[in-house]
């Protein structure tokens, strides 16, 4: 997995980059360390914190490439992970005065609308990645969300909690009665949609080595996504965004935009196909 690591001096990135090779640990692929500066003294000046940054990353094992691009934050780092191929984006919460800004805000904002890859943001103190969430909706969406889930799981040794949140049931619909309370486990046994939906996720899973833990809450999705992060005290939530058409590349809905607005640790949203 490739992914580029967005540093701007602040420690804040600084916490995000070292977040950002969990994900990667044990891989041979590259990572690339880049910062964006908008005048020339910035990068003279950000250039020995980056350089050290990218010493420590590579003293774990990892390969390290160091980049300085000129000009706007997320226009630079689009162009570069699309020109590097990049799997992952990884975004620290904010940034430095004087500098480009990698800000959970605007930045942040156009980078997850117009990225063709993935892009983890990194909103807590968190350092170590054991336990994963992957929240899932069914369908070949959920799988994807899945499945990016357990490349980093599989790369950091963690675990990965399969989530699905039963909110919509049609209740006129008696076929669907026995599920309004149901478990993981029942659902998988009765061969339910979504117990299909689990079986071939947590199956996905299995193929790479990584523990996948089937679970069903009832209720609203955020209310629930975000009781099971409490509860669960998890390392990284794994969501979706849809593709869209036109100059708008990807859409946030309700349910993508709240959870990263309210989750308090790293989000990684995933890009379909």
């Amino acid at each position: 997995m490739k992914v580029l690591l967005c540093f701007d001096g602040s420690p804040a990135a600084a916490k995000a980059a070292r977040f950002g090779m969990e994900i990667t640990r044990g891989s041979n692929e590259p990572n690339e360390l880049i910062s964006v500066v908008e005048h020339q003294r910035d990068a003279d000046q950000l250039r020995a914190s980056l350089e050290a940054l990218g010493h420590e990353i590579e003293t774990i094992g990892a390969q390290c490439d160091i980049k300085i691009r000129h000009g706007h934050a997320a226009e630079q780092i689009l162009d570069e992970a699309a020109e590097w191929h990049a799997d992952v984006i990884v975004l620290g919460r904010s940034g430095q005065r004087g500098l480009t800004r990698f800000m959970m805000g605007a930045t942040a904002a156009r980078i997850l609308q117009y990225a063709a890859c993935s892009v983890l943001l990194h909103k807590s103190d968190r350092s170590s990645l054991k336990k994963i969430l992957a929240c899932t909706a069914g369908g070949e969406p959920g799988l994807r969300n899945v499945a990016m889930a357990g490349r980093v799981a599989e790369h950091a040794q963690a675990d990965v909690t399969v989530l699905h949140v039963m909110s919509q049931v049609a209740l006129s619909d008696k076929a669907y009665l026995p599920d309004l309370a149901a478990a993981a486990d029942d659902l998988i046994a009765r061969e339910t949609r979504e117990g299909k939906h689990f079986t071939e996720a947590v199956a996905a899973l299995t193929d790479r080595s990584v523990r996948g833990i089937p679970k069903v809450r009832h209720g609203f999705v955020v209310d629930e996504v975000l009781a099971e992060l409490h509860e669960g005290n998890y390392d990284l939530l794994v969501i979706g965004a849809h593709s869209a058409h036109g100059l708008t590349r990807w859409l946030l809905d309700d349910v993508t935009a709240h959870l990263i607005e309210e989750a308090n640790l790293p989000v990684l949203v995933v890009r379909g196909e």
